[in-house]
């Protein structure tokens, strides 16, 4: 194991505190070791500094187990965020689809509304021409009533329903 502080990363002011206890070390070493061999004293201090740095690797072992931790942090809680958003996005999502649901029913019970007042309204048309034009009667009750409630209740037409009307619906040839 080596002694050289060199390979540790220094922190800003971390030369000058590292100098400073071993300095103070060192004093404190010769205070308790003065009447010993001068070798023994540079055994203590060598130990002195292997033990500082063992502590200072510690130290900083520790503040990459800090930092790691609360890189996780920060990515759990923008997951957190992530996933509080999608929650909101498909609860927006849930809404617009049920209003438009609800928008959809209400159109569909406006057109048959009106697809049978139409029908209804031919009805009462075709009763009141009987007596004055039978062809009318027939006309207004026929294959035409059916088509518009057909295009009113099922919003859709059909070519064929168009040949049908132009066939049925033409008067009667004059007596």
């Amino acid at each position: 194991m080596t002694t050289d502080d060199s390979s540790l990363p220094s922190l800003p002011g971390a030369a000058e505190s590292r100098n400073d206890f071993f300095a103070e070390e060192a004093r404190r070493l010769a205070s308790l070791w003065g009447g010993l061999p001068p070798e023994h004293f540079r055994v203590a201090v060598a130990a002195a500094k292997a033990e500082a740095s063992l502590r200072s690797q510690e130290r900083v072992l520790q503040m990459r187990l800090s930092h790691e931790a609360h890189v996780q942090s920060v990515h759990a809680e923008k997951e957190a965020r992530e996933a509080e958003a999608l929650a909101t996005l498909e609860a927006a999502k849930h809404d617009a689809a049920v209003a438009t649901a609800k928008l959809r029913h209400r159109r569909h019970v406006i057109d048959v509304s009106a697809g049978l007042t139409v029908c209804i309204a031919l009805l009462v048309v075709a009763v009141l021409a009987i007596d004055v034009a039978s062809w009318l009667s027939a006309v207004l009750c026929g294959p035409s009533l059916l088509a518009l409630a057909k295009v009113f209740v099922l919003r859709r037409s059909d070519p064929d329903d168009m040949r049908i009307l132009g066939r049925t619906s033409s008067p009667p040839p004059p007596p």
